[in-house]
């Protein structure tokens, strides 16, 4: 599959994503389910200078991959989602990574490395955090990542999107972390190729989408609907990336697992694309619990879903 000149800034994704970390990473407070750190990482035996990343543990190969995947099919579609790498890292590299790992037999460890976006700290922000989380919304609602975020969640089914997982760099919001994505594919992995199989992936809807019910309730003027349609003019974009993921080896088998794990994930997104449309209308239109906000509404005006708090 070849795709167009225009689709220049997708070539970096012909060989696999996989880079090495150049020294020791410097732990990231905050409220982190996993441990992060930020560090210089680069394509093993690249001399260019290293890039900054924000470089996340997680326990499941499935994780990994669906980090990765959802990256990937985010930079085909033009959305504000931090490009992603994998990164091999020395155990020593990491500090505070857990005993499980620190103790187990291999010698690299394999984390998930996004593009870090330093957060804008200069703009004035309120104290506390409800009133922080209420400005989070307020201005990411108005932005032009409110509603594509809204609709990209919708996408792949993310049910874990609050006000502590986007970044604002004084321009523009980004989505960060995509671990709670498209749920049901690793447990259909075994049997994608059938064809019930694929249908359930396109029909699976998240409980939850709390961009949307933000970008809905407090932007009359959001246009949600109009994006699917939109985005299917990158649909070969995001099928290129995808055929280019079905052949990606590196010779080790750990590696090579979690990318082809990948390439199932970025296979589903693509399957799901054509349906986005017929999906967000129902999310926003039917007013019944499986279909709306939240799980345990049974009003016919979605109620505002509690916010569970993690990052990265």
């Amino acid at each position: 599959m070849s795709i167009s000149d225009g689709a220049a800034d997708l070539q970096r994704w012909r060989a696999p994503p996989v880079f090495q970390l150049l020294s020791g990473g410097t732990s990231v407070p905050g409220m982190h389910q996993n441990k992060v750190w930020r560090g210089l990482a680069q394509i093993p035996g690249n001399m260019e200078p290293g890039i900054i990343f924000t470089v996340k543990w997680v326990k499941k190969k499935e994780s990994l991959a669906t980090e990765l995947a959802c990256s990937l099919a985010a930079q085909a579609l033009k959305l504000q989602v931090p490009p992603g790498v994998l990164i091999l890292a020395e155990k020593d590299q990491l500090p505070g990574l857990p005993s499980q790992v620190t103790g187990g037999p291999h010698d690299l460890v394999i984390c998930f490395g996004s593009a870090h976006q330093f957060p804008d700290e200069t703009t004035g922000r309120p104290i506390g955090r409800d009133a922080v989380e209420e400005w989070v919304w307020r201005l990411l609602c108005e932005s032009a990542e409110g509603p594509s975020g809204a609709v990209w969640d919708e996408l792949v089914a993310n049910e874990d999107r609050h006000f502590q997982n986007v970044v604002f760099d004084g321009y523009r919001w980004w989505l960060i972390d995509h671990e709670s994505s498209l749920s049901p594919v690793a447990k259909v992995m075994k049997k994608f190729t059938e064809q019930g199989t694929r249908q359930a992936l396109i029909d699976h809807r998240s409980k939850t989408n709390q961009l949307a019910y933000e970008v809905a309730t407090r932007r009359q003027d959001h246009k949600m609907e109009n994006l699917p349609t939109n985005w299917n003019h990158h649909k070969q974009r995001l099928a290129w990336i995808t055929s280019q993921a079905r052949d990606w080896r590196t010779g080790i088998d750990q590696i090579d697992t979690i990318l082809m794990m990948t390439y199932v994930y970025l296979s589903s997104i693509e399957l799901r694309l054509p349906a986005l449309a017929l999906h967000l209308d129902k999310r926003l239109k039917t007013p019944e619990k499986s279909l709306l906000w939240n799980s345990s509404s049974n009003n016919s005006k979605p109620l505002r879903p509690s916010t569970k708090i993690r990052r990265a």
